[in-house]
């Protein structure tokens, strides 16, 4: 069964992917696992599509689900950081091997993905010139480091056999020593696949020396050479043996001809057909068994550690009379004032039939010794009864650790019978202390669809916001009147959907000084990063918080006043009522209103407090502070 793509099914992907990506831009990029990334594409003609490329395996258009949003690693991070907002505008494959690189061209720089197919390959993002900027994990190839900072070393060039001649072929094929289908495979850069499908629409014997070919054989070997790699006709298919899949193509072989097959529309659906994630056969184990397994491997240590340990206390018993003579020998030589150091070096080419089964003595008196064939440690300074006691206080130890480890394994056991149903503690268990997102410091919420929104708390904050968060491909919106926050939602270079614009309306007003106004609705507008600016026209003067916007703007009219706060996955979450209310429990929705910040936020804590019975939890995740930072200027009341 095919493991990874080949440098044909790559040639193939190359140019589906320029039909549908070529000049889309690129969005947010996920790692699935250690090898395996999802880069987010808008599609000039499809819209939206998610490109899949696992190192080593495959490059293709997927429709499967992609995986959650969350923190991700280094490498697509920046790619998020270097390609997000991007315009795809080369995909090229090096050669004819299994190498694919996307030229990306984003605000006047150009940066290149580079994804290795080859067995072992990796990924690698570098700039203009060619040097790497991160990968997906460190390479070396024939010496060649694949690493940050370094020059990025494409792979030695193979023949192309696309590009043969007749008389290059015949050079290759009369000083063959091999048979006709290896001679192709090991010189002209293709699978044994593909080397066969040329012997058989060449009709030669693929096991015919290849030295033996006439020239009118060649000259057929090189015509079916042509018509198996320069045939760029599509029609993907997946062949399959006995209903099981064997191979997937970008177009049908003929030595598959009498072979079920199954048609796709696109040679990614194919692709992405055929390589599905592998489940293990044998039955998956629990985290209960796991744990079992692993008490009972620790006690099988335990207890013949103990064992082991005690035999040598017992030993040194039995051959009481050697091992005394032992440290006799050594505690004479001290007596006369000499280190272990010298001891050591007399002992060495000592006679003596003591010193002989010494095998070593350090500098603190420690000494190994032979004794029936068993390897014993000794200490100088103490007497046999001493030194066997060593053995036995550590053959205690080991029985006391069984014991713990019997008691925990009969804990689990009990608790696997139950299927694993605990009884719940009175208390919640308190949640881990986290390092703050750097978001949280302004105000803040995830929409709907997953758009992070901020805004400023004040003059200062929106500053800070224009200055070093905000990007141009991200929209803005404020109110007309002063006093708002700097609202930005940050796009990733991704589409922002209608709920979202929606959601960050109701909080650009909900948070400006039209709430103190007592109004039940305002207007703000929304444009683009790139029309916000610091530069005023000439001759006149921006204050500290005040922004120039140029261009068009689009309004949102008499969007209500109105947010919502509560506690979601233990913690404390606010915003428009849309994009908070049916994540938080216990929650509450706010309206202008005649109670200041300071007494709402009490009100609200009491309300939680009749619904969250741990009071250390309650006070950890939402005290009274934390929930004034989520509440607008002004006056404020809860709603209904």
């Amino acid at each position: 069964m095919k493991k990874a793509m080949s440098n044909v099914d790559v040639a193939a992907m190359v140019d589906e992917l320029r039909d549908r990506l070529l000049g889309g831009h690129a969005g947010k990029a996920y790692q699935q696992s250690g090898n395996t990334i999802w880069l987010s594409m808008q599609s000039p003609a499809e819209g939206r599509l998610d490109l899949l490329m696992e190192a080593g395996k495959r490059v293709h258009i997927t429709h499967k689900e992609r995986p959650p949003s969350k923190t991700p690693p280094q490498f697509p991070t920046m790619l998020r950081s270097h390609v997000s907002g991007g315009r795809l505008v080369r995909i090229e494959q090096s050669g004819f091997d299994r190498l694919l690189e996307f030229t990306f061209e984003h605000g006047g720089e150009v940066r290149r993905l580079i994804v290795e197919l080859f067995p072992k390959g990796s990924m690698a993002l570098t700039d203009g010139s060619g040097k790497v900027l991160t990968v997906l994990r460190k390479m070396t190839y024939r010496g060649a480091k694949i690493a940050a900072g370094e020059p990025y070393v494409y792979p030695p060039g193979q023949r192309d056999p696309r590009s043969m001649i007749l008389g290059e072929i015949s050079s290759i094929l009369s000083t063959s020593t091999q048979d006709l289908v290896r001679t192709l495979v090991r010189n002209l850069n293709m699978s044994g696949t593909y080397g066969e499908e040329v012997c058989f629409r060449a009709g030669i014997d693929k096991n015919k020396p290849a030295a033996d070919l006439k020239p009118l054989e060649m000259e057929k070997v090189l015509a079916a050479l042509d018509s198996v790699f320069n045939d760029h006709t599509l029609e993907p298919v997946i062949v399959l043996e006995d209903g099981s899949p064997v191979d997937v193509l970008p177009s049908p072989l003929k030595i598959y001809e009498s072979m079920e097959m199954k048609r796709f529309g696109t040679f990614s659906d194919a692709l992405d057909a055929y390589f599905i994630e592998e489940v293990p056969e044998e039955e998956k184990v629990s985290s209960l068994d796991r744990r079992i397994e692993s008490q009972r491997k620790a006690l099988g240590e335990y207890e013949a550690k103990e064992k082991e340990l005690s035999g040598l206390g017992e030993l040194i018993y039995h051959r009481y009379g050697d091992v005394e003579a032992i440290l006799k020998v050594i505690s004479d030589a001290r007596s006369k004032g000499f280190s272990y150091a010298k001891i050591w070096e007399k002992i060495k080419g000592s006679p003596l039939p003591a010193a002989k089964v010494i095998k070593s003595l350090d500098n603190m008196g420690e000494i190994k010794v032979g004794l029936d064939g068993t390897e014993v440690d000794l200490n100088a300074g103490l007497a046999v009864p001493q030194n066997a006691q060593r053995y036995y206080d550590r053959s205690k130890e080991m029985a006391k650790k069984a014991e713990g480890a019997k008691a925990a394994i009969q804990i689990t056991e009990e608790l696997k019978e139950s299927k694993g149903e605990v009884r719940k503690p009175k208390t919640r268990a308190m949640p881990k202390r986290r390092k703050p997102k750097w978001f949280e410091r302004f105000r803040w919420f995830n929409s709907s669809e997953g758009f992070l929104v901020i805004g400023g708390r004040d003059s200062d904050q929106n500053e800070e916001i224009y200055a070093k968060y905000m990007e141009k491909r991200d929209i803005v919106l404020h109110t007309d009147a002063p006093g708002a926050p700097l609202t930005i939602i940050k796009t990733e270079g991704d589409p922002v959907d209608e709920i979202t614009m929606q959601e960050a309306a109701q909080f650009a007003v909900s948070y400006s000084n039209l709430w103190k106004s007592g109004l039940a609705a305002g207007d703000c507008y929304a444009v683009g990063g790139s029309q916000v600016s610091k530069t005023p026209e000439s001759g006149e003067f921006l204050k500290k918080g005040a922004f120039v916007i140029r261009g068009a703007r689009r309004y949102f009219r008499d969007r209500p006043l109105g947010l919502a706060l509560g506690i979601s996955d233990s913690t404390l979450v606010g915003g428009p009522i849309w994009a908070v209310k049916r994540k938080v429990d216990p929650g509450v929705e706010i309206e202008p209103g005649e109670y200041n910040p300071d007494d709402l936020a009490k009100i609200i804590y009491r309300m939680f407090m009749e619904k969250v019975e741990d009071r250390a939890y309650l006070k950890a995740v939402a005290s009274v502070d934390q929930i004034v930072q989520f509440l607008p200027p002004g006056g404020s009341r809860i709603k209904g």
